[in-house]
């Protein structure tokens, strides 16, 4: 492993801001973002990176699911790339560090390796992966998740997905030019490995002073797609006793939710997308939907705690006993994900050229990421920095320069690890 190379620091922190500036930014004084995937903002984001990829030599190829991979060519003839992989687009009121960092720290690795003219012996590719958020498309880690071929959404269903104005997502991806022709399966467009910078989205780094996380595995997760029925009406002529009404019992059952998952202990559980059919002031509501996120440690405990919280569901209904119910429309899932003891070692190897032992901390992501997909299919692993406050998802969002660019060094030290050892014929 090469380490007299070092990343520009003041250079990746420099376009972090102004493109995060130039597209996608939500009004002074916040610094928050709203870069939806498949947008403006974000057709725009991603014709710069590929241009700047192309600049520094790369090959840049754009798959069914719109996924980036820029390729700067290795010595080897037969080996496949090592990845960089995160996500560029956002929540509607998100941050500048979530996913992003990782894609530009990507970016000023390539920037590094081509300025000091160095080989590698694998290729090294830099991915933006499509619809990680599932704000605009139902279905977080979305294009990751085809491109593994293990999860349920397969890419026609995928394609088919319609946003809040029913926009179907192929249309959204023809639209802004990145419906690409490269095939969406690991099989056809396979890596050697992939890792990911990140920031933590927690708490955990922060309040035990450490400076980087060594990402072992991803907890489970699942979300469920839930319609309460029941029957509309006049909110001035209909009497108390005779309502069936929808938006009632869903507040129970949305309460549930939480005190189910206090109650147990077994993992989180999260209600935050609720609609209502009607939404008219004088009517009392007859449907009702909203997603249930619930995240466990192991994909046993998402099945438990997944039980107890539609146990407690039928109990309301009962007690109700008003013609109200409701049921399951649609579930999505990513199971528990651990990741692999070469990429772990070559994480952990590399942070330990920047800090010392004491401001390293082995982690589980609470968070799903597009590296939960790669590692059915490939090595992986991911690097952590430290969340100020521990908040995510929100403007106020932030990861000091500091451990931007520790994370990136620790990023590129990972990747030349790990290529001296596909070299040696060791991994």
């Amino acid at each position: 492993m090469s380490s007299s190379l070092r990343i520009n620091a003041e250079r990746l922190n420099t376009t972090l801001q102004t493109t995060c500036t130039k597209w996608g930014a939500l009004s002074a004084p916040s610094t928050g973002m709203c870069r939806l995937t498949l947008s403006q903002e974000d057709k725009e984001t991603r014709d710069w990176l590929v241009a700047e990829c192309k600049a520094l030599g790369c090959e840049v190829k754009v798959d069914q699911m719109g996924n980036i991979f820029a390729i700067r060519p290795g010595t080897a003839r037969n080996r496949n790339p090592i990845a960089m992989g995160s996500h560029m687009d956002t929540q509607p009121a998100g941050g500048r560090y979530d996913g992003i960092l990782g894609v530009q720290a990507a970016l000023e690795v390539l920037r590094t390796l081509h300025e000091n003219k160095t080989e590698t012996y694998c290729p090294i590719a830099l991915i933006d992966w499509t619809n990680e958020e599932g704000a605009r498309f139902p279905g977080a880690m979305m294009a990751s998740g085809v491109w593994s071929t293990k999860s349920a959404t397969r890419l026609e269903a995928c394609w088919a997905t319609q946003d809040k104005e029913g926009t179907f997502m192929k249309k959204a991806l023809q639209e802004i030019g990145y419906l690409g022709g490269t095939s969406c399966d690991y099989k056809e467009n396979g890596l050697e490995c992939h890792f990911e910078l990140h920031i933590e989205q927690g708490p955990l780094l922060e309040r035990a002073n450490k400076s980087v996380g060594v990402v072992t595995s991803v907890q489970g997760m699942k979300w469920y797609a839930i319609r309460v029925t029941g029957v509309e009406g006049h909110s001035g002529t209909t009497p108390m006793p005779d309502r069936a009404d929808a938006l009632v019992t869903a507040s129970r059952l949305i309460t549930a939710v939480r005190d189910t998952a206090l109650k147990t202990g077994l993992g989180v559980a999260t209600v935050g997308v609720i609609d209502s059919d009607t939404s008219s002031q004088a009517t009392i509501p007859a449907g009702i939907d909203f997603i249930i996120d619930i995240r466990c440690s192991t994909d046993n405990l998402v099945d438990q705690l997944a039980s107890a919280i539609l146990g407690t569901f039928d109990g309301i209904i009962e007690e109700e006993n008003n013609g109200t119910a409701y049921e399951i429309k649609r579930t999505w899932g990513l199971p528990e994900s651990k990741f692999h003891p070469h990429c772990i070692d070559a994480v952990r190897s590399s942070a330990l050229q920047e800090v010392s032992e004491g401001q390293i901390m082995d982690m589980k992501s609470r968070a799903g990421h597009d590296s939960a997909w790669t590692s059915r299919v490939c090595p992986t692993s991911m690097i952590f920095v430290p969340s100020k406050d521990g908040i995510s998802h929100n403007p106020n969002e932030y990861t000091s320069p500091e451990h931007c660019s520790l994370g990136a060094q620790i990023l590129l030290q990972s990747v030349l690890y790990y290529d001296e050892r596909a070299r040696k014929d060791e991994y």
